[in-house]
């Protein structure tokens, strides 16, 4: 009998970890991101020359969309970016500027977006040609 009990005891805990992965599941599918662009070539810059672009997105998911946080590969790439939740349907934008300071030849970077949609992250990259 105990251990029938346990046996029990054990599917039900079981069954509610499922039930509550499932619902966490949901809410991160229901983020999508629509990108206008995902990269960007400067073309050829001088050196010492800061040039910025805006990539501009869209939530098309039914739920708000977070951006948790941004990777930059170097000290070179700068990020600015709204960090509140965007509700369905309203665009954003993430500013990426690259300082070509002591920088020579092609330059390729990548900044990583983490946000809650079903695939984590998205990869937005810049080149340029430092002459």
């Amino acid at each position: 009998m105990k251990y029938i009990l346990i046996i029990i005891t054990s599917m039900l805990c079981l069954t509610q970890w499922a039930c509550h992965s499932k619902k966490k599941e949901n809410i991160t599918t229901n983020t999508q991101l629509e990108w206008r662009q995902t990269n960007w070539n400067f073309g050829d810059i001088t050196r010492g020359e800061e040039v910025v672009h805006t990539f501009h997105f869209k939530n098309t998911g039914k739920e708000h969309l977070l951006i948790k946080k941004v990777e930059t590969g170097c000290g070179c790439t700068t990020v600015k970016y709204d960090s509140t939740p965007l509700p369905p349907g309203k665009e954003g934008k993430i500013e990426i500027a690259f300082n070509s300071a002591g920088r020579n030849g092609k330059q390729y970077k990548e900044i990583a977006i983490f946000a809650n949609i079903p695939e984590k992250q998205v990869i937005l990259s810049i080149v340029a040609n430092v002459k």
